[in-house]
């Protein structure tokens, strides 16, 4: 679950997903390997406030509008050209030098800077790693 101090700062700088898609976005997140378990804010983020941001790190995709076809996804992309791992998936948009990678296993979130792009197949490499998607969101937003 998101935390309130994410909560109520999407709730005053976000706008919500409208309700009849929410379910529609939770079934997809499932799909693609998801679970309420492991990645509980991560599902509710993207099923809820899905859209494109702007934080400290760039600006996010809006990632339930890019895996709505997933083989055309940024993600597969990478998955594809650069051998990352099936447990990532990306969050940053295209226009980005940058990589942000969501680890679905773990919640954890890590940032590969351009210079170190041939690491992206490097499950353990990256140049900033937060430990839970929460964390993540804080950062990103600056809410710390």
């Amino acid at each position: 679950m998101l935390t309130e101090k994410i909560k109520e700062y999407l709730e005053g700088n976000a706008d919500k997903i409208l309700p009849q898609y929410e379910k529609d976005y939770k079934k997809r997140l499932e799909e693609l390997g998801f679970s309420q378990k492991k990645n509980s804010s991560f599902i509710e983020f993207m099923s809820v406030y899905s859209d494109e941001y702007y934080g400290s790190e760039g600006a996010l995709i809006d990632f339930m509008l890019d895996i709505k076809q997933f083989d055309k996804s940024q993600t597969m992309i990478l998955r594809k050209y650069d051998k990352i791992n099936s447990k990532f998936f990306s969050l940053l948009i295209s226009e980005s030098d940058d990589y942000l990678l969501y680890n679905k296993d773990d919640d954890s979130v890590k940032l590969i800077e351009a210079q170190n792009m041939k690491q992206l197949s490097n499950d353990d490499y990256y140049d900033k790693k937060w430990n839970s998607f929460n964390n993540f969101l804080e950062d990103f937003f600056e809410l710390n």
